[in-house]
């Protein structure tokens, strides 16, 4: 079952998940051809390859993909959040999801 879990991560922590799906919510800062810039939980921008006509018309949206580098996801799927996010209470929920504390919770 460990092979389908995507763990919550913010920028800081996409290095520890390289070629691993994740999922990061994000705020939408621009959209450019097949590429999104995002703001992650923590204040890091992300770089978002897009799939092929996908519609992004939310400011907030959680992201379901594939960690390429430690700035770049490439997009699996995608969750639209609206336009309110408490990106503090986010933040916090991704730092407990890592802590060796919670380990047998997630």
């Amino acid at each position: 079952m460990s092979e389908h879990r995507s763990p919550r991560v913010n920028k800081a922590r996409m290095a520890d998940f390289k070629g691993q799906a994740v999922r990061l919510i994000a705020k939408v800062l621009s959209i450019r051809d097949d590429v999104a810039i995002v703001e992650a939980s923590d204040g890091g921008e992300v770089e978002v390859k897009l799939l092929k006509d996908v519609t992004i018309d939310t400011p907030f949206i959680e992201v379901i993909g594939q960690v390429v580098d430690e700035r770049t996801l490439k997009m699996m799927g995608c969750v639209k959040h609206g336009s309110d996010v408490d990106r503090k209470l986010v933040n916090d929920i991704v730092e407990i999801w890592h802590d060796p504390k919670f380990a047998s919770v997630f």
